[in-house]
């Protein structure tokens, strides 16, 4: 990224371009006369792109915001803006309107400012349209109803820095199209949050897209906080088209949701077919059933359900769409309009732990009921050995399908569950419990019964992660197959992971969970860019010893009662939402000062579960409304000692 003094626009264009050109030319040895010229072409053509938008580019200034500014990002404003048309509207990026001001401007080309009004905002693709009232001529900015989206092909991103609005300009490749579920470009061009609002265009000077502030996966912690980190965002141009007119109108735009859970846990695996279908959702209202495989959307064949999360991503609520299904071997076709919202999902469980046996036939899986649970609604219905095979009028076919299926379920309503016992079909009435209240803290006989094996600690490193870390575990051969794995997020200047691991030696071997302290790579703070790396130590972990992957946390030390909250409770919270194909559970205190999160929805065949140590609705964080909403169940573990906190995880396994 380059910065430039205040200049007048030509001097100011010549200067940014003069530095990209000598930034480009820097090099360790001297260069050959070939890449001189190369470089001198590039910044060139780099020039040109740039010189065909940068008229229509503009800066936005947010003043007097009602809270004080929470990150860096904030602090980095203004940020940039397109004008789009010739009577005033300009498109930015989310950041301006995230917090109330009294008022924002906009910072033309030439040095003038003009209040502006928000118009309308597109919450699913993080953009807004404002207005500002001028009798100054305006340069429009063109957006191409047809793209050239090669990947590998250059990229420019274009924005105004400073309150001068000097231009900035950072150049890349076109890394990825249909990102974030189907909604967005990817460069690798770096950009800071100045660029936010500003075009992605390439070194024809044609927009590609709009630049927003966003991460891989759609959530987690702040977006903005990832910049510069070589993976930016952008909104296509063609559907920014398709969508003005109604933002223009004054309406805002919100994410489609049809309410359909994969029979996979991973989305990237082959398959499509539906395992659960959300009660009071556009699915169910137009005749979606459980076990329906999805073979087109709106005309475009899909082959897993990554395909179906990119394909609706171009659809906002409101919109109707077509889907082709196959059901019994039949091809049909329903419409269905797209909802704004689906009633949250409260997660429900029978009471047991059950093993997945591969069937001999068609390839769906057995399932087997291996223990059940004293108190919880299995308890006297169910039993070791007995087959789940239906729930209501959907087939079993797998662990992750059941859990869909009691994701999706009505709270406190009976259902028939069909099983086999003693060779024996029968139908039991079962009304299953909700996952969210009062921890299970009782675990099955059969755990007790397991030999103690021999538990070691090993330090742990890996190739992209400067953090610290270790863990603990029984012997490969000897762990059992259904231990619990806890990840435990140290905070700055704890000490070593091999010294935290020692104070939780004992509680581990009592609850069978293997634990994996990990301290962060500055002895100051943990870093957005850390978040990976800890689902990563987990799948290392994973591959060394037999984990059950359902029961797999992340913790900080603040999940022990009468611990304060410190930063590694913010950190956890903000890596288990944003990297919950990891984990199913996490424990914080409830004192954590919640990341600045956008919360997606819980999934339904992963769904993820938080401990608080409390023992009382009356003392949950007011973050908590917004993770409930969310469908993730909050869990009261009450008075908890790490004993109780490895049981719950351990017990994550529960169905």
């Amino acid at each position: 990224m380059i910065r430039m003094p205040r200049l007048s626009q030509p001097h100011s264009i010549a200067l940014f371009s003069l530095t990209l050109f000598a930034c480009l030319c820097i090099s360790s040895a001297r260069p050959s006369r070939a890449d001189n010229q190369y470089r001198q072409a590039m910044a060139k053509a780099v020039r040109n792109a740039a010189n065909r938008v940068l008229p229509s580019v503009v800066s936005v200034e947010i003043v007097g915001t009602a809270q004080s500014p929470s990150g860096e990002v904030e602090q980095d404003a203004p940020t940039s803006g397109v004008i789009i048309d010739s009577d005033g509207f300009v498109l930015a990026s989310s950041i301006v309107v995230r917090r109330p001001a009294a008022s924002i401007l906009i910072v033309l080309p030439d040095g003038s400012r003009h209040a502006a009004k928000v118009v309308a905002r597109d919450y699913h693709r993080d953009l807004v349209l404002l207005k500002i009232e001028t009798t100054k001529e305006l340069a429009a900015i063109e957006l191409p109803s047809k793209l050239d989206l090669k990947i590998g092909k250059t990229t420019v991103a274009v924005g105004r820095f400073g309150n001068a609005a000097s231009p900035i300009i950072s150049r890349g490749v076109l890394s990825g199209a249909e990102r974030l579920d189907g909604v967005a470009l990817q460069t690798d061009a770096r950009v800071s949050p100045a660029f936010y609002g500003g075009p992605l265009i390439d070194l024809y000077g044609n927009t590609l897209g709009i630049l927003i502030p966003a991460v891989a996966g759609g959530a987690g912690s702040d977006p903005t906080g990832w910049y510069d980190s070589g993976i930016a965002f952008a909104i296509p141009s063609d559907v920014i088209l398709t969508k003005l007119t109604r933002l223009k109108s004054g309406t805002d735009i919100k994410r489609g949701l049809i309410g359909i859970a994969s029979k996979t846990k991973d989305p990237y695996d082959d398959g499509t077919e539906i395992s659960a279908v959300r009660k009071r959702s556009p699915a169910e209202a137009s005749g979606i059933k459980a076990g329906d495989e999805v073979i087109e959307i709106d005309g475009r064949p899909v082959k897993r359900h990554q395909e179906i999360k990119q394909s609706l991503g171009r659809f906002d609520a409101g919109e109707t769409i077509r889907i082709k299904l196959r059901r019994d071997g039949k091809e049909i076709e329903i419409t269905t309009e797209l909802a704004e919202t689906i009633p949250p999902l409260q997660p429900q469980r029978l009471g047991v732990l059950a093993d997945e046996q591969d069937a001999e036939d068609d390839g769906d899986a057995t399932v087997i009921v291996n223990s059940v649970l004293l108190g919880t609604p299995a308890d006297g219905k169910l039993e070791r050995g007995d087959q789940l095979l239906r729930f209501g009028d959907a087939e079993i076919s797998s662990l992750t399908v059941l859990r869909s299926l009691l994701m999706s379920a009505d709270p406190e309503t009976e259902i028939e569950l069909t099983i086999k016992r003693a060779q024996k079909e029968q139908t039991i009435k079962i009304t299953p419990g909700t996952v969210s209240g009062t921890a299970l803290k009782q675990p099955p006989k059969i755990w007790a019964e397991t030999e103690t094996a021999e538990w070691k600690t090993e330090e742990l490193k890996l190739p992209d992660a400067g953090n610290a870390a270790a863990f603990l575990a029984p012997k490969a051969s000897e762990a059992p197959q259904d231990q619990g794995l806890l990840v435990l997020l140290l905070n700055p200047s704890e000490g070593s992971p091999t010294e935290a691991l020692d104070k939780w030696r004992d509680a581990a071997m009592s609850a069978g969970v293997t634990i994996c302290a990990v301290a962060p790579e500055d002895t100051r703070r943990w870093q957005p860019k850390e978040i990976n790396a800890i689902g990563n130590f987990a799948a290392a972990v994973m591959k060394k010893t037999t984990i059950d992957p359902t029961a797999v946390a992340v913790a900080a030390p603040g999940a022990i009662s009468g611990t304060g909250a410190e930063a590694a409770d913010s950190m956890a919270l903000a890596v288990a939402v944003s990297q919950s194909s990891t984990f199913f559970g996490v424990s914080v205190s409830p004192l954590t000062r919640s990341p600045a999160m956008r919360v997606k929805e819980n999934n339904p065949s992963a769904s993820l579960q938080i401990l608080l140590p409390i023992s009382s609705e009356k003392e949950l964080p007011e973050w908590s409304t917004a993770i409930k909403k969310a469908g993730y169940p909050v869990v009261l573990g009450g008075d908890t000692d790490a004993v109780t906190l490895l049981n719950w995880v351990r017990l994550l396994q529960a169905i």
